[in-house]
Formats: structure tokens, sequence, C-alpha cells
């Protein structure tokens, strides 16, 4: 099995084309450099590459790296020249970004993995270009239709990212950037399968256990981030199966009716013998450094308060961990709807009526309300309007944006400058076969507990916990005692006066939402302090999504510091 050398993968990557170059790249590596990792750079026919860590950087000739961890590839000494490279790089799954420069030809070719989920971005404008790996390394303005993606769907679509002229590299993509011309081609090396009865004859535990083999090729067993949901628990199963030993975290949710997922992820755990450790996270932690910290390290995209995944970062200590599946969404249709794109929009999409539009409403300037709402409706039709409208094209849709752009969906997102992320299933041959389910086949759980059927009848004993609803395993017992104490802890939350000393339901308030964030900003309403001064559970979310924009700001403005600067009054 070939594996990709340390010696050629980096954690981050800068490159730009054009003016200054040298001091753009070592500008933008130093902003995604958070953990004092070493930093290499190299100046190139009118450009400059860099990238953060230990990559074996030639002073001459060609150079060939990977950010992320390309697996099943072709022996990576084949890549010798710009052809080599478009042909042999997209042969690699997993999440990566391939870069190759051929020093002869003055060319860059860059590959990115069939669904795109190693974050990658780009601006390309007035004969430059310019590739970073999170979004915080550069300046820019807000970009409205994003942000109305973000409010509507809670994060972007298409190639959007929240900086107006900041674009994800698209999936499946080969770029080539000749210096000389100073021209920029992108085409496709990969197709989402159209609708066939491929998947029925197709073994998908081996599909997802050759993936389970080649992460563990890299030389770390890892961590398994464990939960009481289908995806882990498979995981945790097709590593049992494959004997690769590891210990599983767990990391507790007590929001979530009075930590179910910890305890189903426990009674899985011990049932499987597997060794296990929970931790809890402290109640104040969204007011915590350790929450700026996540921020700070996460490809920020879009800051996010309340956001568990956020404290389960904080508690890798491990070079690497398993995450689940990647995409998610691929055997279980959450988010949607039967009724395609018209159930979809009454479900998941929220209307200019909704609590989070009147709270942007609050925050925004009626034009720039207007500007997001009106650019996320254009993209929206533009996006969905592409695709079929029925069951098949809606997966492709929330796989291909959810799964991609939001941080609790794409750990690649989260993880990328505290350890490596195992993501199994992220492979063409796998998206092939996965993405033709039928929907009939997915709803309820119906594939997941035919494939723990025939992995281990012990996976099925402990009921899930998937999207926030409770599913029954094989024993109706169990299923039923976990209801009851649901049911218990929902009427200690809804009647917290029959239960004393019973814990709060939500986390506590975060102390960075204060009077701090309502600075003079030209997007922003005039007046804002007066409107939001008074701290009530309605306004709520307009302090939240302030937070979200400030954050984001700050976070690429090199001003990230102001929001340790808490004001307590407004921290209740």
């Amino acid at each position: 099995m070939n594996v990709v050398p340390a010696t050629h993968r980096a954690s981050k990557l800068a490159i730009h084309f054009g003016a200054n170059a040298s001091q753009r790249v070592r500008t933008m590596l130093q902003r995604q450099n958070l953990g004092n990792h070493p930093l290499g750079q190299r100046e190139v026919a009118a450009g400059a590459i860099g990238y953060v860590g230990q990559v074996e950087m030639p002073e001459h000739g060609n150079l060939l790296f990977f950010t992320g961890l390309p697996i099943h590839g072709p022996d990576i000494r084949q890549v010798v020249d710009t052809d080599t490279a478009a042909q042999q790089l997209p042969d690699h799954d997993g999440a990566f970004a391939g870069v190759f420069w051929d020093e002869q030809r003055g060319i860059l070719t860059v590959v990115t993995d069939c669904l795109g989920m190693q974050p990658l971005y780009m601006r390309h404008a007035k004969g430059e270009l310019t590739l970073v790996s999170t979004t915080s390394a550069m300046h820019g303005d807000p970009d409205p239709a994003a942000w109305g993606a973000f409010i509507s769907l809670g994060h972007p679509i298409g190639e959007r990212s929240l900086m107006d002229g900041l674009q994800r590299v698209p999936p499946a993509s080969v770029l080539t950037w000749d210096s000389a011309q100073r021209r920029l081609d992108v085409h496709r090396y990969w197709h989402w399968p159209e609708p066939s009865e491929a998947w029925r004859h197709h073994d998908f535990l081996d599909t997802l256990g050759r993936d389970v083999g080649a992460y563990a090729a890299f030389g770390n067993h890892g961590t398994l981030l464990l939960s009481g949901g289908f995806d882990s628990r498979l995981l945790l199963f097709l590593l049992k199966r494959a004997r690769i030993s590891t210990q599983a975290l767990i990391v507790a949710h007590a929001d979530e009716y009075g930590d179910a997922d910890g305890r189903l992820a426990e009674a899985v755990a011990t049932g499987a013998n597997v060794r296990h450790r929970k931790v809890h996270p402290p109640t104040d932690f969204f007011s915590s450094s350790a929450y700026l910290d996540y921020l700070r390290a996460s490809d920020v995209g879009y800051p996010s308060l309340d956001l568990f995944i956020a404290k389960v970062a904080s508690q890798i200590d491990d070079p690497a961990v398993w995450d689940g599946l990647a995409p998610g969404f691929v055997f279980m249709p959450l988010h949607q709807h039967e009724g395609g794109f018209d159930a979809y929009r009454q479900h998941e999409v929220r209307g200019r009526d909704s609590a989070i539009w009147r709270a942007a409403k609050t925050l925004f300037k009626a034009e720039v309300v207007d500007a997001m709402f009106e650019g996320f409706s254009d993209d929206f039709r533009s996006e969905t309007s592409r695709l079929p409208q029925d069951m098949h094209g809606l997966a492709r849709f929330v796989i291909e944006n959810r799964s991609r752009n939001r941080a609790s969906m794409n750990p690649l997102k989260v993880y990328a400058s505290r350890t490596d992320a195992y993501t199994p299933g992220l492979s063409k041959d796998f998206m092939n076969h996965a993405a033709t389910i039928p929907f009939a086949e997915k709803r309820d759980g119906r594939f997941y507990r035919n494939l723990f059927a025939r992995l281990d009848r012990h996976a099925l004993s402990v009921p899930f916990l998937s999207g926030g609803d409770l599913m029954r395993g094989s024993s109706a017992s169990a299923y039923w005692r976990e209801q009851v104490q649901a049911q218990f802890h929902a009427q200690r939350v809804r009647h917290p006066k029959l239960f004393p000393g019973a814990p709060r339901s939500r986390t506590a308030r975060s102390g960075f939402l204060g009077a701090h964030l309502l600075e003079p900003d030209p997007w922003l309403n005039p007046g804002l302090h007066d409107k939001l001064k008074a701290i009530a559970s309605d306004n709520y979310l307009a302090w939240k999504l302030l937070f979200h924009w400030k954050a984001w700001q700050w976070l690429h403005q090199g001003q990230f510091e102001r929001l340790a600067e808490t004001d307590t009054e407004h921290a209740s």
C-alpha cells in the first residue's frame, strides 16, 4: 500500500502569483500557523509557494506536496511533470489537496479530492492567483450572498465563502496555472453518479474497511470520537474487525436529553470491550479561552456559538482522530425530506419572516439585509436548478453543500491545526455506489441496520441517537429505558421549579456577548446599542448573530484579541 510520506504532507498552504508574492505568502503562512510549526517557502517564476509543516522543499526543480491525507494513490515518484500530475494526482482518494510545480514549464497544478472536503480557497483576479487553506489567511470584505446563505441554512452554498471574492476551489478539480501566460484552467475529473442499481451489488463494508486500513498505514492508530450516532458506531466495529487497537473518546453532551449521546456511546464501547474515556467540558466553555483557541485553530469560514463540535475539538490530545464517515448523510437522509426540494425549502430554509432573519433586520441596515437575502435567493435558485428536483438531486445538494461547508459536518474544517482526521468513505468508488442508494432504503436507519447486522450483531444492541432523534436498536427494553430517561430530562427542563437543583439544560450564555461587539460598523444599523442593551430571551439570536459577524471580521482583520475584552454586564 503506497503511503505518502510525512515529508510530502503539509498542514496548510499559501500560494501567490502576482505582485509582492514572497511577502504575501509569508504573511498568509504566519496567519495560518497557530502551533509554532516550521514554515517553508520558495520563490518560483512570478510567484511563491509556501506551506506549514515538515515538507521537503528542494531549492530547484519540481515540487510536490499535499495538504490533508491522500490514500489509495499511485507511487508519487511517478509524478514528474505537469502531464503526469494531472493524470496521477486525481487517482488518490481521501481528503487532500495535491500541489505540483513544474519548474521547466512554469506551470502549477493543484488537484482537490472528489468532494472537495479538504479546505482550499482561491482568489483569481486581475491576472493574479492566490490559494490558501484557511479564509483567515486573507483580508477582505464580507460577501452578502454568502452571509444570506449562512443565515438561511447555516452555511454558504456553491463555491462561495463568507469573504467577497474568495471562493472554494471546486471539488474533483484539476487546476492549472500557467505562470508565463497568467492563465488559469480548471476541469473536473469526477462527476456525481446518475441513479442506478449499482449499490445493490457493492460491498460497502469491504470498501470502508479498505479505507480504514489505508489510514492505519500512516502509523498512528488514533483516537475514535464516539457518540450515540450511526457513523461513529459503524467505524468502531470496522476498527474492531480490522483488529486496529484504538481508544474511544466520549464527550458528554448534557444539553441533549441529559447526555443520552454520552450514555449510549459508553454502553456501546463497554459492550464492544473497547477502551474508552469520557470527558465533561466545563459548563462555561463558550466563555473560555479554550473556545477562542478553537475558533483560531479551526478553518474559520464562520465562527459559531453553542456548536458541540467545539467542545469535542477542545478535548483532543492525539495526533490523529477517527471522526465517522465523510461525507455525512450518505447512509442516512438527514436534512433530506421526502418530496425533494419543495419539502427542503419548507423545512430547512429559514424564510424572511423567521426568527433569525428578524434578528438580521435588527442588526443590519435595510440595504444590507436585502443584499443578503436576494443574493442567497439567486444562488439557491442557481444551485438547485442544475440538479434533478427529486430525492437523488436533493441528496447531492445536501452533501455538496452542508457536508462540505458546515464545520460540524466536515472534520477537515475543524481539526487540521490540531491533528490528522481519518475520514473513511471519501473515495470515488465508495461515492459511485453510495450516492445511488435510494431514499427509501436509507430512511429510519434501515441501511445502517443492514450493515450492522452483517458486521457485528452487538452493534445493534444499544439504541441510536441521530439528528436529535432517539432510534431503537435490536433491544426494545434498552430503547424504552432510554425513552423514559429522555422524557424525564425533558420534564426537568420544561418545569424546573418541580425539580430543584436540576442542572441547566442549555449552556450558559457566552461571556463574549457584550457591548464590545457594538462598535461602529458601516454594515450595522445606527443606534444598535439601544436596541440590544436590554438582555432578553427573544434577542438572544440577535446577539448570537452579531457575535458571528464581529468575530468573523476580527478573525480576518488580525484583531481577534478583542473577543477577550468581555463585558460582564452583558454576559448574563
